[in-house]
């Protein structure tokens, strides 16, 4: 079970126990294989009063696996409507955790690293399991797992993306990439929350990007891998298994990584749990065409939702900067077959170099919040990169307190075809039946 999905127990616990039958609630976790018979009687031997036993059974909830939170949420919404409205805020009236909540009130966290770079200390060593194997107990995930490459399983949205009617229209002029079949996409989504020693401050509402993110490719008929609070160790490893396994013989490829950050010298660096230092040119690097041959001619998208600096955007004009020809090829000699290094890549950025991002602690940081209200309205009937330009549009309507703004970047290396996600269709019909 996520963070997310824990602290929303915790939080709203004594209502979950004020909301639900303690006997109702036992039978349908035994029923639905969440608990064991023997766990319960564990708890009803050490907790003699109903109420230490209801708290108890909420506790042992929350140590289960992936799919707990899912089966609580089904059987509160079947069961106790009161509990339900509480793990799950957005079906209220009031929607609070909706990225698509009209009555929110944009501002105030800015999520900004420390200036100091930290030292990557020595990762604890996790089991690993094979990469092609997705038949994982789920249940038997403990938090010692992350280097487990398991599909995520699906949660409730807190919006809803409008589905396709049928390939979008393309540019005559230019080519789209094939996203048809049921191997729609696989989405590798990292979200630090927390850094060992508080070397750099918890991310206050990450966890509602989380959220919002695996929902958004999970209605895009994505594949979602989502890990938090991983370290480099951690990191090397799942990509090393990720690029070994069949998940990448998809349509669409899409990295998302949500942390602090920081841009020196013309680089940009992210900060991992254990305080260690990616470079976003090396997660690039991973997945060029010398490394990772699974996606060649495949689109490779790259979000990357960190600060590039520390000062605000108070709206001071900057100069652009004038830009040189290199060369050109030679006429006379053959046109080569060889490939890029780096091709169809786009890479957006939450922010331009030396400026931060911002996070508002109750939902989410501007930059997922806008995506994902963009892109779930938007996505059925337009290319990637106009969808990046109407997220920077909505998102450069956030003021913080001080009039502070940002602005989103995106960058393309070879990204040369229009890119149409057609969520919910597929060329074949039978497809939709898989």
């Amino acid at each position: 079970m996520i963070n997310l999905h824990r602290d929303r127990i915790n939080y709203s616990l004594d209502k979950l126990i004020h909301g639900t039958n303690y006997t109702i609630l036992r039978n349908e976790c035994v029923q639905r294989n969440m608990i064991s018979r023997d766990m319960v009687a564990r708890i009803e031997n050490t907790a003699m009063d109903v109420t230490t036993r209801h708290r108890k059974l909420f506790e042992k909830i929350t140590k289960r696996g992936p799919k707990a939170f899912n089966t609580l949420l089904d059987i509160c919404q079947r069961q106790f409507p009161k509990a339900y409205a509480e793990l799950n805020p957005a079906s209220n009236d009031q929607q609070m955790h909706s990225t698509l909540n009209p009555q929110r009130v944009r501002s105030v966290s800015c999520n900004v690293a420390p200036k100091a770079f930290a030292i990557r200390g020595p990762s604890s060593q996790l089991e690993l399991v094979d990469g092609k194997n997705n038949n994982v107990a789920a249940e038997s995930l403990t938090e010692e797992s992350k280097c487990t490459l398991l599909v995520y399983e699906d949660i409730l949205p807190s919006f809803t993306v409008t589905l396709s009617n049928g390939p979008a229209a393309t540019h005559p002029k230019v080519l789209a990439y094939p996203m048809k079949s049921r191997r729609r996409g696989v989405a590798f989504i990292v979200n630090v929350v927390t850094f060992v020693k508080d070397v750099h401050p918890k991310r206050n509402g990450a966890d509602i990007d989380g959220q919002n993110v695996i929902s958004l490719f999970q209605q895009l008929g994505f594949i979602v891998f989502y890990y938090e609070d991983i370290t480099m160790a951690d990191y090397k490893e799942l990509i090393a298994k990720l690029k070994e396994s069949e998940y990448l013989s998809c349509d669409c490829f899409a990295f998302y990584i949500l942390s602090h950050g920081d841009h020196k010298k013309g680089s940009d660096f992210i900060f991992l749990h254990d305080n260690s230092i990616l470079r976003v040119e090396d997660v690039l690097t991973e997945f060029n065409t010398v490394n990772c041959t699974k996606l060649i001619g495949k689109p490779k998208l790259f979000f990357i939702s960190i600060c590039r600096g520390e000062q605000s955007d108070l709206g001071s004009y900057r100069l652009s900067t004038n830009t040189e020809r290199d060369g050109m090829i030679d006429p006379r000699k053959p046109m080569p077959s060889n490939i890029a290094t780096y091709c169809d890549m786009l890479v957006c950025y939450a922010t331009v170099p030396g400026f931060a991002a911002h996070r508002d602690p109750s939902h989410g940081s501007w930059f997922v919040e806008s995506m994902c209200r963009v892109w779930a309205e938007h996505a059925h009937d337009t290319d990637v990169e106009i969808l990046m330009k109407l997220v920077g549009e909505f998102a450069s309507t956030y003021r913080t307190e001080t009039a502070a703004l940002q602005t989103i970047c995106t960058e393309q290396r070879g990204f040369f075809k229009q890119l149409f996600l057609n969520p919910g269709y597929y060329e074949r019909p039978e497809d939709k039946l898989a």
